[in-house]
């Protein structure tokens, strides 16, 4: 589809007319005006005139739309508008390929989502700083690979648990049972950073190391996500579609692309039987230190598998 978008926009003529691109569903889909791309949506939830600017988007509610010419497969009415700016005279191609994706996952899931807060949600994603590095990479490899494995293993979705704020989550995953933080590593160092009073405290929390191998016989990130979203049931929520574009966008998409990792294992440990230090002095906070997790009584997946099928 994108390679469809880019080319209409191309040959879009400058004459102020929208023109459709491609049809979604009955009430939304994306156009084209003057060589810029625009997501467009019915306004069934008679949201009033509102309009805003940002540095990559523009936002118009409660437009007069008129089809002035015949074959037609949208109907006149009012519709709410999301156009993506062009830096320049053409577009980031990440940023372009995130709006059409995180678009398409709206479109899909439109009844779990105000317009409103969908476009506050894509001003977040533009927002974010482009942290290009290899420790991102590995990071969302392993954390992705966690949900996937818990998906096959136990049948369980926890993508809608996945990061429910953002990246600066207290948690990665966080349950209302439990919560999951999530360390991976490319090496065999057993020594994980821990923030002490993140881990360890009065909440049921586990820590989860995740092992992965750079290997040419494994598989990029790009191709693991689209593993992944080809899951019948599975990965399918608005929310996990924003947090893939979110964290897309603090890597690399050339390691996206070309890195390939193997999954090795995952080791799972109940924060309350590891805990360093039992007790620590109220004056003092925020301490961040290593910790080597050699010898330390981990658990079994039975163990986190009862926590999760409380939910």
């Amino acid at each position: 589809m994108l390679e469809k978008i880019k080319k209409a926009l191309s040959a879009c003529p400058e004459d102020g007319v929208i023109y459709l691109v491609y049809k979604l569903s009955a009430f939304s889909g994306f156009f084209m005006s003057d060589k810029h791309l625009i997501y467009m949506v019915y306004n069934t939830e008679e949201i009033s005139h509102q309009s805003l600017t940002t540095e990559f988007l523009r936002l118009d509610t409660d437009i007069e739309i008129n089809s002035i010419k015949n074959n037609q497969q949208f109907e006149s009415g009012r519709y709410n508008i999301i156009e993506i700016l062009p830096t320049g005279q053409k577009y980031d191609e990440e940023n372009l390929n995130t709006f059409v994706n995180i678009c398409i996952a709206h479109t899909n899931s439109m009844e779990s989502s105000s317009f409103l807060n969908f476009f506050y949600s894509l001003v977040n994603l533009f927002q974010y700083p482009k942290e290009q590095k290899f420790v991102n990479l590995i990071g969302l490899f392993g954390e992705l690979s966690f949900l996937s494995n818990i998906s096959k293993v136990m049948n369980v979705d926890l993508s809608n648990y996945w990061h429910t704020s953002g990246s600066l989550d207290k948690y990665d995953i966080a349950l209302k049972t439990c919560n999951l933080e999530i360390k991976t590593t490319a090496s065999s160092d057993e020594s994980v950073t821990i923030k002490h009073f993140q881990l360890f405290n009065k909440e049921n929390n586990f820590l989860v190391t995740i092992l992965i191998e750079e290997n040419n016989g494994g598989i990029t990130l790009n191709q693991l996500i689209a593993d992944m979203q080809m899951h019948p049931n599975h990965f399918k929520s608005l929310n996990f579609a924003l947090n893939i574009e979110r964290e897309k966008k603090r890597i690399s998409s050339i390691d996206a692309e070309t890195k390939k990792f193997c999954f090795k294992s995952a080791t799972i440990y109940n924060a309350n039987l590891i805990n360093p230090f039992q007790k620590i002095p109220e004056n003092i906070s925020d301490i961040t230190y290593k910790l080597d997790l050699f010898g330390l009584p981990s658990v079994d997946l039975t163990t986190l598998e009862r926590e999760i099928k409380k939910v």
